[in-house]
């Protein structure tokens, strides 16, 4: 089982929940909305030791804020005390923003299992709901 996949179920299986902002609440990640304008998505910083994670205030209302979320989470978890940011750019991502990625569509995956009580039917059904793209 690799990495990524062995964190998402590490997560589930001790918060009992895969919604992002739960997640982030119950390992007392401060999540804050910020005027960032048109990218970055989402930002993850840390004071001292603590992640804090900056959504662009464009998501406030969106229902892409569950993936961005999700995304920063990855980070934080799989890539603790990295500084990083979400674009929403497709290529180009590195190996860090693969993996945050990954991790992103996971829970997401997850997550629509646990609010609609059942598998959905096509990926598309998923990114409709969460903002993956």
């Amino acid at each position: 089982m690799d990495r990524i996949k062995e964190a998402i179920e590490a997560v589930l299986n001790r918060y009992n929940t895969a919604d992002p902002f739960v997640i982030a609440e119950r390992l007392n990640i401060e999540v804050d909305y910020a005027a960032l304008g048109k990218m970055p998505l989402g930002k993850t910083m840390y004071d001292k030791e603590m992640p804090i994670v900056m959504l662009n205030d464009s998501l406030r209302y969106s229902p892409q804020r569950y993936f961005v979320m999700a995304h920063e989470l990855g980070h934080v978890i799989l890539h603790e005390g990295l500084n990083s940011y979400y674009t929403g750019i497709t290529n180009g991502h590195d190996k860090l923003e693969n993996e945050a990625n990954e991790f992103g569509v996971g829970l997401m995956g997850l997550l629509y299992v646990e609010d609609n009580d059942r598998l959905p039917e096509t990926f598309e059904e998923v990114q409709k709901e969460y903002g993956i793209y």
